[in-house]
């Protein structure tokens, strides 16, 4: 908590000239009588002729700030910190240098600020932060009212930016599920530039947040002042990839996949199941497109890079029905896989995705040569072919496994994913040197593969 001014002493201590009838008034204050005070005001305000009167509405400032500040019961049925600062506004905009406000050094501006700034955080430490909000968004639209009239004390000034208090007011509104209302504030954050540990997550969140409106040119800013701010590419390029698919169609899924585990027939479940996977069809596509776009952005982002080649070994291998473009996206797939692992060679995870996609053709070679029946010249020549074919793709398979394998067994922290990726490509060597005969090969891996934990 932080208090800059003593909130005790309301009454003024000026002995200018002024309307008589508000010398009543200042009497009263003078005395701690404030509702006295608040009964002569009101009757003197009420005569039209003084409905423009500049120290009128100094009084009536300082009467609402002196109920404002000792309300601690909350029993007041009016808002008294906003009619004192409507009031001090008032006598400013009638007039400027009005002398009450400048002996008192406009100091009910400054107590209605520091009352307002400490109970939000009273209102935020008890997690309750709507009630913080309201109080913080009063804060700060008295900080910017003070620091456009240039008001200071000599023991504050405001800040150009008050990064505290503004980051709290929209931090408040954010937990309060005020979105939209919180934007404007970090926002204020953002275009300011500020940096510091605690605050990489403003330029994330105003990402994500036009990301989600489709602003496409507001979700760039923040990316791009992120990136300037805190170099991590892939964590803005995951930002900025973000979700994919509409909120429509997943709500959608999760109805159909519900009513799939009800349905009893198998035309109903059939009807169903198509209709899945036409969403999820459709929602792969856009996924794969968003890569695109971003690597048309970032050809050279290994990571970017690389999780497409995985995007893409899933959509080519992992389906109910083969693909009716199979091959097309085999070959899409393996020149996405050799972009990749030119970036980045050491990447475990890139050669265990091509050791399947050459292990998965080497299944589909075999199928084919399998569906050679006969022993026409046209078989044994196609037989022949495919026998080569299968051949290369297992120099291929012992290639990509061998990489694998040897960046694996060099790391010492894998996770339980990789330990599994690792497991499978000491499996796959040993298979290929069972096929080449060479025990002495394949008793070295499988001793690895005791060994492995």
């Amino acid at each position: 908590m932080r208090k800059f001014f003593l909130a005790a002493a309301f009454a003024a201590s000026v002995t200018g000239t002024f309307a008589q009838d508000l010398k009543d008034v200042q009497e009263k204050i003078s005395k701690g009588k404030y509702d006295e005070a608040k009964e002569k005001l009101d009757k003197f305000m009420a005569d039209p002729k003084n409905s423009n009167n500049a120290n009128a509405y100094y009084y009536k400032g300082v009467i609402n700030n002196y109920f404002a500040q000792t309300d601690s019961a909350g029993k007041l049925t009016f808002d008294a910190s906003q009619e004192a600062f409507n009031a001090y506004k008032k006598t400013l905009e009638l007039e400027p240098k009005n002398p009450l406000m400048t002996i008192d050094q406009n100091m009910g501006l400054f107590q209605l600020f520091d009352m307002q700034y400490n109970k939000g955080i009273k209102a935020y430490n008890n997690k309750s932060y709507d009630d913080a909000y309201k109080h913080f968004e009063k804060a700060v639209a008295l900080q910017d009212y003070i620091k456009g009239k240039q008001f200071s004390l000599p023991s504050y000034s405001p800040p150009a930016l008050d990064t505290q208090l503004v980051n709290l007011t929209a931090s408040s509104a954010y937990l309060a599920k005020k979105e939209d209302v919180a934007i404007p504030y970090f926002e204020r954050i953002a275009n300011a530039k500020v940096q510091g540990k605690d605050f990489k997550e403003v330029y994330a969140l105003l990402s994500q947040y036009y990301l989600k409106k489709n602003d496409q040119a507001n979700a760039t800013k923040y990316i791009s002042l992120g990136k300037e701010l805190y170099p991590d590419e892939d964590y803005w390029l995951s930002l900025e990839f973000g979700k994919v698919g509409s909120e429509e169609d997943n709500v959608k899924l999760d109805n159909l996949r519900a009513e799939l585990n009800k349905a009893t027939t198998p035309a109903a479940k059939t009807d169903l199941q198509n209709q899945i996977h036409a969403i999820e069809d459709k929602q792969k596509g856009a996924k794969l497109q968003r890569y695109e776009e971003l690597l048309q952005k970032y050809p050279n982002n290994a990571a970017l890079s690389m999780d497409y080649a995985i995007e893409l070994f899933n959509n080519t291998y992992v389906y109910d029905k083969k693909p009716a473009d199979y091959t097309a996206r085999q070959a899409r797939l393996q020149t996405s896989l050799d972009k990749a692992l030119s970036l980045n060679s050491n990447s475990g995870i890139g050669f265990f995705i091509q050791s399947q996609h050459y292990y998965s053709q080497i299944f589909d070679l075999e199928d084919a040569r399998r569906a050679l029946k006969t022993n026409s010249a046209a078989d044994v020549a196609k037989r022949k072919d495919l026998t080569a074919q299968i051949d290369k793709k297992y120099e291929d398979l012992m290639t990509a496994s061998q990489k694998a394998f040897d960046i694996y067994s060099t790391q010492t922290d894998l996770k339980s994913q990789d330990k599994v990726n690792y497991r499978k490509v000491t499996d796959q060597l040993i298979d290929y040197y069972t096929r080449k005969k060479m025990t002495d090969k394949v008793a070295f891996y499988q001793s690895k593969k005791t060994a492995m934990k």
